[in-house]
């Protein structure tokens, strides 16, 4: 009869790993000291490594690991152990040993070397992102020693960038703009006919839709006000007039992600702003009762329908708008 050969057996992970285990050892995979025991109730713990991201069973006599986790960077391996009771100490050398080798770096023979004037632009550009304007760009380059001629070069392309950010500032608003002010409209027309200020009854008054304007031009809301007879027309004289600041408003922000942090950064009452990310992320805030005084950061741009004339209007920022009821600002 053949003797079978005796097989040791499998090993088994330790339920409980001892705190000094943790302590004292170093990650099988990296050596790294800065590891973390997680203990569950009903499976044996298992230790993890916060610097290379491995995560392992320990066996009850500590000297096997078997993996449950590896970071992307080491799925090469992940066939080879997955499920895999191996010796702590080989470990390392069997990453190691798998380890794809490192694409070669090709080494230019002439490197290129950035002219003054690209240094010069590189900088220029740093200070524009951080919001200074191309004039004083211009005159700070000249101060730190910049032949005018290149100064005034770089203030050119300051320009046109300046140009080309606010086209396209301009082409996400209007796209905004063209949806948040027919919901704005909509709701001003709903408060007209609600809040008490305006009489409709059936065949007393009847309200044509009337679809929006472009901007700067008369809004839909003076149109609707033209075609209710006077004696039914809302009180609306006695809003105080919308006026513009610019030039004076927030610094540059990033857009706020509640109606808290919008009031805080653009002013008025939490409840009055509604956050719109179904096309582009924008604040509207609608203000029935009370006129507002809204501020629009640097780098965005607010829509507003003006209390005396009621055209739908538009000004970049910085900017403080005084007495407002219904306005929309774009933002990332």
């Amino acid at each position: 009869m053949q003797n079978q050969e005796n097989k040791p057996p499998t090993p088994m992970p330790r339920r409980d790993i001892p705190e000094s285990w943790v302590k004292n050892g170093r990650c099988p995979a990296c050596g790294s000291s800065n590891l973390k025991v997680t203990r569950l109730p009903d499976a044996a713990d298992y230790m993890s490594c916060t610097k290379c991201g491995v995560s392992f069973e320990v066996e009850n006599g500590g000297r096997y690991v078997r993996l449950k986790h590896l970071p992307d960077e080491l799925e090469f391996v992940d066939a080879i152990l997955r499920n895999r009771w191996v010796e702590a100490v080989k470990l390392a050398g069997i990453i190691a040993k798998y380890r794809p080798a490192a694409p070669e770096k090709k080494v230019p023979d002439q490197p290129p070397v950035a002219s003054p004037a690209d240094d010069a632009w590189k900088r220029a550009l740093r200070m524009y992102q951080l919001g200074n304007n191309p004039k004083a760009i211009q005159t700070m380059l000249t101060q730190s020693g910049l032949d005018q001629e290149q100064a005034d070069a770089i203030f050119a392309r300051l320009k046109q960038v300046v140009e080309d950010d606010a086209e396209q500032q301009n082409k996400k608003f209007w796209m905004t703009a063209g949806i948040s002010i027919v919901a704005l409209v909509l709701l001003a027309g709903t408060w007209l006919a609600t809040s008490g200020k305006i009489l409709v009854l059936t065949g007393t008054v009847t309200v044509t839709p009337v679809p929006t304007a472009p901007a700067n031009q008369p809004s839909a809301i003076g149109m609707l006000l033209k075609i209710i007879p006077s004696k039914n027309r809302p009180d609306l004289a006695s809003l105080p007039s919308t006026t513009v600041e610019t030039g004076k408003g927030p610094k540059k922000a990033a857009c706020p992600a509640t109606p808290e942090t919008a009031a805080q950064l653009f002013g008025g009452d939490p409840q009055f702003w509604y956050r719109d990310m179904e096309e582009i992320p924008s604040w509207q805030m609608i203000s029935p009762a009370d006129s507002t005084l809204v501020k629009v950061p640097n780098d965005m741009t607010a829509a507003y329908v003006d209390n005396e004339s009621f055209d739908v209007r538009s000004v970049p920022g910085p900017a403080t708008i005084r007495n407002v009821n219904f306005l929309v600002i774009t933002c990332d």
